[in-house]
């Protein structure tokens, strides 16, 4: 395969759109050799499976979300999982606070114990965004990563009260073998 006599500077330049996981790429080694590659494998590859994934949640959905929990990342298909890295929740312009049951997780469905919580996460009067930890106090029988579920945000201890603000919730997860 020739590749053609342009020069790197003008080619066109790439937008987002450009950048889908079955995108194929033509790689050439320091010998020349031309090998192709989509995206997808190269962030499985080499960057070990990292993506981000954003859920915004109504206010209306907020006040459910003991009751109905949201999923902020679909199943990924049999013997895949998903292990949170990071995650955070950004409260949007509240003209009242959640009033009870203020804290959220992030749970894999099925799971017996969330990978991510925060105590206090709904409780902001102003606009702000707040950091999620990782939870670490299971027994000794709790599952976290579970093959093929869905990662889900919910409330743990009951549906809020109040509160009137869109929360969107922000995530670093890892595909990994389960």
């Amino acid at each position: 395969m020739t590749l053609p006599t342009q020069r790197f500077t003008q080619y066109p330049a790439a937008s987002a759109s450009d950048y889908a996981d079955a995108t194929t790429f033509l790689i050439a080694n320091s010998q020349g050799t031309l090998k192709q590659a989509t995206l997808e494998k190269m962030r499985e590859l080499y960057l070990g499976d990292i993506r981000p994934a954003t859920l915004t949640v109504t206010s209306a959905q907020v006040l459910a979300l003991h009751s109905t929990p949201q999923t902020v990342v679909a199943a990924l298909g049999a013997g895949k999982g998903i292990k949170v890295i990071s995650a955070s929740v950004k409260i949007d312009s509240p003209t009242s606070p959640y009033a009870t049951n203020v804290g959220i997780a992030l749970q894999c469905s099925g799971a017996l114990e969330a990978q991510f919580v925060s105590a206090t996460a709904l409780n902001a009067s102003v606009t702000s965004t707040r950091l999620m930890t990782a939870d670490s106090s299971f027994a000794a029988t709790d599952t976290q990563i579970i093959a093929n579920a869905a990662l889900e945000v919910f409330v743990p201890s009951g549906d809020p009260t109040g509160g009137d603000a869109d929360i969107e919730i922000h995530v670093l997860y890892q595909v990994i073998d389960v």
